[in-house]
């Protein structure tokens, strides 16, 4: 007798529920009345949040509340499709500024001498605000922010937590602050401000923190190599004391481009610190390439022979040369696992051809509990035979080459912007200068590029002669294919073997299609659309910061002061509703977008009317010594009150 999904019994699909994603879900509930019904069933999706989805924010608070699971699998595959067809929900002007942070859904930023805080994904009404003047005058020791010689520089900001960066360019001074925006501060008697210390150097300063501890370090100690390198320290949060009398140095720490060559990111209160370069001089002949990588632990207790690094495979150099003018390099908490993974961007021309395509590359480390055990032998890499080569032939004693037999490196770890064989003709790339910005969601397996294409000859330009500037969101996906060989045996894939081994590797046997690039908003998009994305006929220097949900960027817009820009959400999570949204019709685009499946429609209440004035009228700079260094206030963008719902 044939046997149907629908026959199922509801103890089996509950256990085959565990081993799928938001995508699978919502597709397999589609393919039936009774599994449609099965699906729609929390208890169903709570298995299949608690096994896949436990790590994304989505299926944190549907386990933290015991319900809406069901919703949050639907809200999950809506941000992600979302991001992967290039159709977000909303576009909106958060408000005006000097510099901005955007990270866990939150934005900060700097106008008017204040830093404002705003909870972007909650969709607050309400912004904390710092009064600069008053907390500078209070920190710093003969600080007069009046003369128009001090520097204030955002550096980080997380979980209610900002970092900066004072410069007094007449005496010569530089301070680090932290201070507690949030209400009401978590640490008692000790106050908002939580870290204050002097600064030797500020080459190259980077700033990371965590709710308990802040990192900071700069590219300003002096080697026995003669090499410049990376120093750090660590201050714990709650009693704002530093955690070491002196900067401990990163020995053997090659690399000083941060984003580039060398990043850096706090997880789970360690210090990671990554770097491409194994050395500080490049090897003439060499055959491999490693990652290397240090886990610092916040007492930064030292062991005598001194700071321990560790060292990953990356590539090997017969894949063909890099142009490092487009290389990336982040570290990221995949929300699928909560595993710390390194994500690099390489644009190459694969085995020396003709043509150069861009790659995402991901490595997941270890937690700092298990980093020890990630370590071989200290004269492991030593042990290494070379390959039976020429070149091999010509080293010397003074050569030091590296060589390993590559792993297999997974599908689901790269991702190349245009696959072998399947490249569109002709390509639609942008070159840098037009690419104001580039990043990766690992979530969406997506490629986000925001590019400066104007307008098209013919279209209405209004009368200009010259094109008028233009951001767009390019997009480029991928999805994971059916695991049957369709095209071939017509049975499941097979796992492959490894390289270095000979044994058969996990997950080998997944295969990913492309779904092309997209480009948003399309060229017959409103003219609403394309002055609020940019509103001046030039962008400008443009800063932007991604997350899995959103896009944020700065933009020139005429009538505000010099130096401050308006800051441009584009939203792609249907659940976020900011008040005061217009409804906007796309034409042709309408027709082919699909209702969001885990949040419901906003209301008309919440749709704000057209305001008269492009931007609101603000104070002067602030000098009122009685105003409280922290106070909250009315959202910025609520008198704003510029955007559109989308669909």
């Amino acid at each position: 007798m044939t046997k149907n999904l629908d026959s199922i019994p509801y103890d089996v699909f509950y256990q085959v529920a565990s081993k799928l994603d938001c995508h699978d879900f919502i597709h397999l509930g589609r393919t039936s009345r009774s599994l449609h019904a099965l699906t729609k069933s929390d208890s169903i999706a709570r298995n299949t949040v608690r096994s896949e989805l436990l790590h994304t924010k989505e299926g944190k608070e549907a386990d933290q509340a015991k319900t809406g699971y069901r919703k949050a699998i639907g809200r999950l595959y809506d941000i992600k499709e979302s991001f992967a067809t290039a159709q977000p929900y909303s576009a909106s002007v958060l408000g005006y500024g000097s510099s901005f942070l955007y990270t866990g859904g939150s934005l900060c930023y700097i106008y008017n001498d204040e830093i404002r805080a705003l909870d972007v994904q909650g969709a607050s009404r309400v912004e904390q605000v710092l009064n600069l003047p008053n907390v500078l005058r209070r920190a710093i020791p003969e600080c007069n922010p009046e003369n128009g010689m001090t520097k204030v520089s955002l550096m980080n900001y997380s979980q209610g937590v900002v970092a900066f960066l004072v410069e007094m360019d007449d005496r010569g001074e530089a301070w680090l602050l932290a201070v507690d925006l949030q209400r009401r501060s978590t640490y008692g008697k000790g106050g908002r401000m939580r870290l204050r210390v002097s600064l030797d150097s500020t080459q190259r300063l980077f700033v990371r923190h965590s709710r308990s501890y802040l990192y900071y370090g700069t590219h300003s100690a002096v080697g026995t190599h003669g090499y410049t390198q990376w120093e750090v320290n660590c201050a714990n949060l709650t009693t704002g004391k530093v955690n070491s009398a002196n900067m401990v140095v990163l020995d053997k720490f090659a690399g000083n481009e941060i984003g580039q060559t060398v990043c850096f990111e706090v997880y789970q209160d360690h210090l990671y610190a990554i770097s491409t370069l194994v050395d500080f001089e490049e090897e003439e002949i060499d055959w491999t390439s490693y990652y290397v990588w240090i886990c610092l632990h916040p007492s930064l207790e030292i062991p005598k022979e001194g700071v321990k690094t560790h060292r990953t495979w990356r590539r090997q150099h017969r894949e063909g040369p890099i142009n490092d003018t487009w290389s990336d390099l982040s570290l990221r908490e995949d929300e699928a696992t909560g595993q710390l993974m390194i994500l690099e961007c390489r644009r190459e021309w694969r085995d020396g051809g003709s043509e150069n395509c861009r790659t995402y590359y991901v490595h997941p480390l270890p937690v700092p509990a298990d980093v020890d055990k990630q370590q071989p032998p200290s004269d492991y890499y030593l042990m290494q035979t070379l390959p039976d080569e020429p070149l091999a032939k010509t080293l010397d004693s003074f050569c030091k080459p590296n060589y390993e037999r590559p792993p297999k490196r997974l599908r689901r770890h790269y991702h190349s912007e245009y696959e072998d064989g399947a490249e569109p003709k002709p390509r639609r790339d942008f070159i840098l200068a037009k690419t104001k910005f580039r990043a990766y969601n690992i979530s969406a397996s997506s490629y986000v590029d925001l590019v400066n294409d104007p307008l098209p000859k013919g279209s209405d330009r209004g009368g200009d002669l010259v094109p008028r500037d233009r951001l767009r969101i390019r997009v480029v996906s991928r999805k994971r294919k059916c695991p049957i060989d369709e095209e071939g045996t017509g049975l499941l894939f097979k796992r492959e073997l490894g390289e270095a081994d000979g044994r058969l590797v996990e997950n080998s046997e997944e295969r990913f299609a492309s779904r092309g690039a997209h480009l948003w908003p399309s060229d017959d998009a409103p003219k609403e659309l394309n002055q609020l994305l940019c509103p001046s006929k030039r962008t400008g220097q443009v800063q932007a910061i991604a997350d899995e949900r959103s896009v944020v960027y700065s933009v020139n817009q005429d009538g505000l002061e010099p130096g401050d820009q308006a800051l441009i959400l584009i939203n792609f999570d249907p659940s976020l509703q900011l008040p005061g949204l217009q409804r906007l019709k796309l034409g042709k685009e309408s027709d082919k977008t699909e209702a969001a499946i885990g949040v419901e429609r906003p209301r008309v209440s919440d749709i704000g009317q057209e305001r008269a004035a492009m931007h609101t009228t603000v104070a002067g700079k602030l000098t009122n010594q009685n105003v409280p260094s922290v106070r909250e206030e009315r959202a910025m963008y609520l008198d704003i009150a510029r955007g559109f719902w989308l669909r």
